[in-house]
């Protein structure tokens, strides 16, 4: 009498629920907004004078502080330009590591139910 061994069962991996298959999308979305929030951010001027973060034209300043005998008012502005730009930066920094990190996982999991086919 010869013994044989039962055929291999497949295990059907369980479905995942909407929010895990499209986790991906809500991290990418999630990284959108908040680069497009400080791309907003960096637009706003930091002065009454002053450019903004991401376009650091200050012609009226120094055109004041040229006819003002150098009251230093460029100097102000784009001390205040330079201050007001860390956080918009880290904000646009911070928007494409939530883009990149949502494709990760989308790559991710792409290779992991390929793996499990």
């Amino acid at each position: 009498m010869a013994m044989q061994d039962s055929p291999a069962k497949t295990i059907r991996v369980r479905d995942k629920g909407p929010w895990r298959r499209r986790m991906w999308m809500w991290i990418v979305a999630a990284g959108l907004d908040v680069y497009i929030l400080g791309f907003v951010i960096g637009l706003q001027p930091s002065g009454p004078l002053c450019g903004s973060p991401l376009l650091r034209e200050s012609h009226a300043a120094e055109l004041i502080g040229l006819q003002k005998a150098g009251i230093g008012a460029a100097a102000v502005c784009y001390k205040n330009i330079d201050a007001d730009s860390v956080p918009v930066w880290t904000l646009m920094a911070v928007g494409v590591f939530l883009v990149m990190a949502g494709v990760a996982v989308r790559i991710v999991s792409i290779r992991r139910s390929a793996s499990l086919d």
